[in-house]
């Protein structure tokens, strides 16, 4: 499963990740980060498949795997840090590329005829709108400022396998 956190998980109300790499975090940072109905959905399809995840997010800029465990944990995700793929746990996308070159990239060095997934927002999922992984139902787009929600888990199974 490839993960984007701004507007998947993170729809940046009432915090970001501008809160995260902040000086001085609200206190209340760590419990409101995430928006509960995409925890939620993320979490169901976890238990249901334990899928390996790669992160495709911004923040990769910004955090290694071990920052992002922290933060898994810190944020009742404990089990998105369990399931970050063992070895191969990102796709950064280079300067001056997409979203999509970076997944093709990782799907091409490190990928064994596994189903997989990609949730990514409508924004930042640069040259995912039109491609033939999502022209095959492998992309579920979230809404800006929604998020991952309940109405994606048929988009997400099919693609998974059910």
């Amino acid at each position: 499963m490839f993960l984007d956190l701004d507007d998947v998980l993170c729809i940046n109300s009432p915090y970001g990740g501008y809160d995260v790499f902040a000086p001085d975090h609200p206190v209340d940072l760590w419990e409101r980060l995430f928006h509960q109905p995409a925890v939620d959905t993320l979490l169901q399809i976890i238990n249901e498949y334990r899928p390996l995840i790669v992160l495709t997010t911004s923040w990769l800029r910004f955090m290694d795997r071990e920052g992002f465990e922290d933060l898994f944990r810190r944020t009742g995700l404990a089990q998105v840090a369990a399931s970050l793929h063992p070895s191969a746990w990102e796709a950064p996308q280079a300067q001056g590329t997409t979203r999509l070159e970076a997944i093709d990239a990782w799907l091409a060095a490190h990928r064994h005829g596994e189903r997989f997934v990609i949730l990514d927002d409508e924004l930042s999922g640069t040259g995912l709108r039109d491609s033939p992984l999502a022209e095959r139902g492998l992309v579920a787009f979230c809404e800006v400022g929604v998020g991952l929600t309940p109405s994606h888990l048929d988009a997400i199974r099919r693609a998974l396998g059910r």
